[in-house]
């Protein structure tokens, strides 16, 4: 019977404290590849761990982001509005491309953006076994650098016994999803293999903003006296219709009048402002049909384990392969952007035509990571080595244009560029215990060396050549931290971590020259307190991140939605993380978080473009701002969850009935860096109903059904959880500042039936 007093994921670090001194040095409890990137829970570091119980829980059938929603520090977001295609989260205020996120210990971030596309594995919740949540720079030691938190998923707990699940759900917005999976059991011979195949479509609560994505996953496995082998597959597809651009802020708060004017002046066609007047906060700027993102993915590994002796040998190989396009309409372009001849007709020179492009990627990543691990009594020690390499293919295909001849034919390509990433690391970790078990000292040390280049022209016909010379990375990034029991219910840790971080292939590309070209640094402190009873427990991390050369979002998006990035010299985020929660009685359990926190830059130099009266100049102006909010960072985040087991068996027979309240806060926030574009605060609210009937035959539970039903946005706020800006000038009086949003749906519902045999 699980400890229902931890069902929130911001106690699970505290489980430990119940166990022995020697329970975490003395056992093999994970795969080799994961307990090199996990936290024990005697870490030094802020880690949440969720369980596969909590998981399903939490399970709505959006994108995974939306599982963390409720562990602390975490903001979740939707291009779509729903939860389902395009979604992100932040931890600490820090953006994707800084979170190093790990599937069963190996990197999927992508080695050029370094940001992970949730979309591309669709339904992965279902997938995962348990999940870990490590904020700051944590105890990382393989995959890209966190900047900011890292998030380990678990899929190779293959179950011992044969069965399966069927479940079937839907909600708003015309969602549906399905999922089958099924474990073969462990055969005599050691074998045993699952599988699990998965469907979500939806069309978004943002007009057209619709998803079709699907999925499989096949694990096989086999153990023997001392070792084990697993293989492992998943793979995704999406089609996904664009919603990246936002809303534009007159859509939110101006009048009609106000709309139209606002479109005409920023070239929008009749289709396009009507949908801003008509949609308003669920406008979509795209209206062309096909105006999607097509691509699918496909993750493969070998994990290979042997115990000699007293040491635990481990081996991994990968290889994922990644390949699609996503299609859009251009009017009015000049053929000359597409290095197609201008046409002419009779006396007439024809220089722009309306054309459908498709943007593709082709890619390939593939490595290998090799561990060992030796533990005594008191101490451990664990070593690795990973080396991985990414190669990707970015090209442009035209596949049809009304005023070229030359165009639409099969394989015309107007730009391609390769890049090439090779990244290798190694590393040690140590840990030692005192002899009576209170005091626990860490310490751990990376070498990192990163490779990365890229030739050949961009979308915009640009060269964007990025010699490997220039681009060359060596880091060395120690971590040393101690864990203190005080007694059998408080213990208190503080660690210093420092971490490094290479610009990514956007970076290079889209900031101003000269500012997104450096690694960044990052000094952490952290410090906590854990407190754990019978009845509640309570935890307090305090954290000072104090960084060099960090990356900020400038506020202002690229041609395909990414955040444009610069450095800045210096900056920090600092704060305090609180958690608690309470066994109030039998049916009723509460759990809340919150932080309170400050990131700011020293000083800060925005680039705007002042393009003169008469719109016939092109003037770059240099603003400095010091002591400012860094963009997208809230002061204040604060949640909480009140369960009460409604109906609660005695026996795993029984009918069990839950309902759940869960609310989140976000304070405001800043789009720019400037503080004067405002992502306002809001407060969202869940409601969750869970009812199991248990099957029954001969006193054994033979199955179990279970109805879910979720219902979002319970309190119908209206708000948004993301957005972006920019400005320019044309002359001194006439200066532009250009807010968009991505407005999230209001109350709405999600159901699963799910039924294990």
């Amino acid at each position: 019977m699980r400890k229902t007093f931890f069902l929130f994921a911001l106690t699970l670090p505290l489980i430990g404290l119940g166990q022995t001194p020697s329970d975490t040095l003395s056992r093999f409890l994970e795969p080799a590849a994961v307990t090199a990137v996990r936290a024990t829970e005697r870490a030094p570091f802020a880690a949440e761990t969720l369980d596969a119980e909590e998981i399903a829980d939490r399970n709505t059938g959006q994108d995974l982001p939306y599982v963390l929603r409720y562990t602390p520090s975490v903001v979740v977001t939707s291009d779509a509005g729903a939860g389902v295609g395009y979604t992100g989260l932040r931890i600490r205020g820090t953006d994707p491309t800084r979170i190093n996120v790990t599937l069963n210990g190996i990197p999927i971030n992508d080695s050029e953006s370094q940001a992970v596309f949730w979309v591309n594995m669709p339904d992965l919740a279902s997938a995962t076994d348990d999940i870990q949540v490590q904020r700051g720079v944590g105890t990382s030691t393989l995959g890209a650098g966190a900047f900011g938190a890292t998030i380990s998923l678990n899929t190779l707990d293959i179950a011992e016994e044969a069965g399966g699940s069927m479940m079937v759900g839907g909600g708003s917005f015309n969602t549906f999803r399905t999922n089958l999976q099924w474990n073969s059991g462990r055969s005599a011979s050691g074998w045993a293999a699952e599988g699990r195949v998965s469907t979500v479509m939806s069309d978004g609560w943002v007009d057209r903003a619709s998803s079709d994505l699907n999925s499989f996953q096949l694990g096989l496995n086999r153990v023997w006296d001392g070792g084990s082998m697993t293989y492992t597959i998943l793979s995704g597809r999406e089609r996904t219709y664009q919603s990246w651009w936002g809303v534009p802020e007159v859509a939110l708060i101006g009048t009609e009048d106000e709309i139209r004017t606002w479109g005409q002046n920023n070239g929008y066609s009749e289709q396009q402002i009507d949908d801003l007047m008509n949609s308003g906060r669920q406008a979509n700027y795209y209206t062309y049909e096909d105006q999607v993102d097509n691509y699918g993915q496909d993750h493969q590994q070998l994990h290979l384990e042997h115990q000699f002796g007293d040491w635990r040998l481990s081996a991994t190989g990968h290889f994922t392969h990644g390949e699609g396009y996503f299609e859009e309409f251009k009017g009015g372009e000049d053929l000359a952007d597409y290095l197609l001849p201008d046409v002419v007709v009779g006396d007439d020179t024809v220089t722009t035509t309306d054309l459908v492009r498709r943007r593709w990627l082709d890619n390939d990543f593939y490595g290998a990571v090799l561990g060992a691990e030796r533990r005594w009594d008191r101490a451990a020690l664990t070593l690795g080595a990973a080396a991985n390499r990414y190669e990707g293919d970015h090209f442009g295909r035209v596949i049809w244009a009304e005023n070229a001849s030359t165009a639409g034919t099969p394989n015309y390509t107007y730009y391609d560029s390769d890049g090439l990433k090779l990244d290798r690391n190694v590393f040690a970790r140590f840990v030692q215990r005192s002899q009576d078990g209170r005091l626990q000292a860490q310490a751990e040390l990376q070498y990192r060396g990163v490779r990365f280049e890229t030739m050949g022209t961009d979308n915009d016909q640009v060269a964007i050549n990025v010699p490997r010379d220039s681009a060359t990375f060596d880091f060395l990034n120690p971590k040393v931290g101690l864990d203190y029991r005080l007694n059998d219910e408080d213990r208190v840790f503080a660690s210093v971590a420092i971490a490094h971080k290479e610009p990514g292939r956007n970076d290079f590309v889209d900031a101003p020259a000269g500012f997104a070209d450096r690694a960044e640094r990052l000094t952490d402190f952290e410090f906590g307190w854990r407190r754990n009873t019978d009845t509640y427990a309570w935890g307090l991390t305090a954290y000072h991140m104090a960084y060099t050369d960090q990356l900020i979002p400038t506020g202002a998006l690229n041609d395909v939605g990414a955040a444009i990035r610069q450095n800045v010299p210096k900056s920090s985020r600092t704060g305090v993380e609180m958690e608690f929660g309470w066994q109030i009685s039998d049916a009723f359990e509460l759990g809340a978080q919150a932080t309170v926190s400050r990131s700011t830059i020293d000083e800060f130099t925005e680039v705007s473009y002042d393009y003169g009266a008469n719109f016939d100049e092109y003037n770059e102006i240099s603003t400095v701002y010091t002591n400012t909010d860094i963009a997208f960072s809230p002061r204040l985040l604060w949640g909480g969850q009140l369960l009460w087991h409604a109906v609660r068996p005695k026996t795993p027979s029984g009918v069990a009935f839950d309902l759940e309240w869960a609310t989140q806060h976000v304070s405001d926030q800043y789009m720019d860096n400037t503080g004067t574009a405002l992502l306002p605060a809001y407060t969202v609210s869940q409601l969750r109903a869970s009812l199991h009937l248990p099957t029954v035959k001969d006193g054994k539970v033979i199955d179990r059904t279970r109805l879910d039903v979720w219902v979002e946005n319970v309190l119908d706020a209206e708000y948004s959880a993301n957005g972006y800006t920019y400005g320019y000038s044309a002359g001194p009086d006439f200066v532009v500042r250009e807010n968009f949003f991505y407005p999230q749906a209001g109350r709405h519902i999600n159901v699963a039936l799910t039924y294990q045999f």
